[in-house]
């Protein structure tokens, strides 16, 4: 059984990871714009691409870009959004994650890659 000093003394034995420095961030690299627009992926293309979303998930959307994400009224229970995005299968999967109430509106080949995914899963339930 640990005692409190045995946890003690692992806490106080936690090995160095990385003796260097990391390397400073270049001078006009933005977090803020870095992660709005990463969804956690890899390195993809970003593009920007306008989405239009059922008014019920403005909230979710801030969350994603930010409160200075560029919102369009588009009708009564809509808004179109524009917005920096890496282009990849995770934001596809965050598209389709609000269940269409989130629709990519443009540029086209966002969109067809977009229906490719979506056709490659249908075939895959054949």
């Amino acid at each position: 059984m640990d005692t409190n000093n045995d946890k003690e003394d692992r806490y106080k034995a936690c090995p160095t990871i990385l003796s260097d420095e990391g390397t400073p961030a270049p001078e006009d690299f933005d977090l803020n714009t870095y992660l709005n627009t990463t969804f956690r992926m890899y390195n993809s293309n970003h593009s920007s691409v306008e989405l239009v979303c059922d008014n019920d998930v403005m909230d979710a959307i801030i969350d994603r870009f930010g409160e200075d994400v560029t919102t369009y009224a588009n009708d009564m229970t809509s808004f179109r959004v524009v917005a920096d995005v890496a282009v990849s299968h995770v934001f596809y999967s965050w598209v389709f994650g609000f269940g269409g109430k989130v629709k990519i509106k443009g540029p086209e080949e966002v969109k067809e890659a977009y229906a490719n995914m979506l056709n490659e899963a249908v075939s895959q339930l054949e």
